[in-house]
């Protein structure tokens, strides 16, 4: 019995590790790290009509820029968001249309389906299919990899996490940012939810702007995704 043990861990943590590590895969790369002259913020599950905007003006208000992770389905109602990302210099990523948490067990089609829906609905809104694409809640299923690159995208996964979907305290969430954010780091927060009972995003906002004035005390630079990673926004 005890033989069976060790293979069996070992598979187990083989599989976590595919699924889940927000840094890495074998079977296909994620980037969490880049230029080390500052960090890229990143915003997931928007555009949300309450949420967002004010993060715009907090990103402003410290010349900011930023990602945001967007859910397909939401541009339908908010694509102007979008838009107004965009003109303020920010970035769109893709992140899925549905934001499904049951998208690791997709099929390959079904999943890729996913990846394109979001990425022609981005485009209608702001003219170009992004390049960085975000699996929902960092889990990944492993047909994912094979996607992408078919697609000419790239997997972004995140150096630290702020767990603002849980969080209701914004001292909590700036802390465990800027305790464990590294120059060169992307860092995940949320403007949004795939759920309504789960979007409140007070505690983000009270945090960010601490979190931002600490960032340039440090003197790091605020880059979108293309510029911390040197690479193109848009898929050609």
């Amino acid at each position: 019995m005890v033989l069976w043990i060790v293979p069996i861990t070992g598979f187990a943590f083989l599989a976590l590790n595919e699924i889940a590590n927000p840094r890495g895969a074998l079977l296909g790369k994620v980037l969490w790290k880049g230029d080390r002259r500052g960090v890229a913020l990143t915003f997931d599950d928007g555009p949300n009509p309450l949420y967002t905007p004010r993060i715009f003006e907090i990103l402003d208000r410290f010349q900011a820029r930023a990602t945001f992770f967007v859910i397909g389905r939401y541009l339908k109602e908010h694509g102007n968001l979008a838009v107004e990302a965009s003109k303020q210099g920010h970035l769109i990523g893709n992140h899925s249309y549905s934001h499904l948490r049951t998208m690791n067990f997709f099929s390959a089609k079904k999943l890729r389906q996913e990846v394109l829906n979001c990425q022609n609905e981005v485009e209608k809104w702001v003219g170009y299919k992004p390049r960085f694409y975000r699996q929902p809640a960092g889990f990944r299923n492993p047909n994912i990899f094979g996607i992408l690159k078919d697609l000419g995208m790239t997997m972004v996964g995140w150096q630290v996490r702020a767990f603002d979907t849980q969080r209701r305290e914004p001292l909590a969430i700036s802390r465990r940012i800027l305790k464990k954010a590294e120059p060169g780091g992307i860092i995940l927060l949320h403007d949004g939810s795939d759920s309504i009972q789960n979007q409140e995003r007070t505690a983000t906002l009270k945090a960010l702007p601490e979190i931002l004035q600490a960032f340039k005390d440090r003197g790091l630079e605020f880059l979108t995704l293309d510029e911390l990673l040197g690479m193109s926004k848009e898929v050609k």
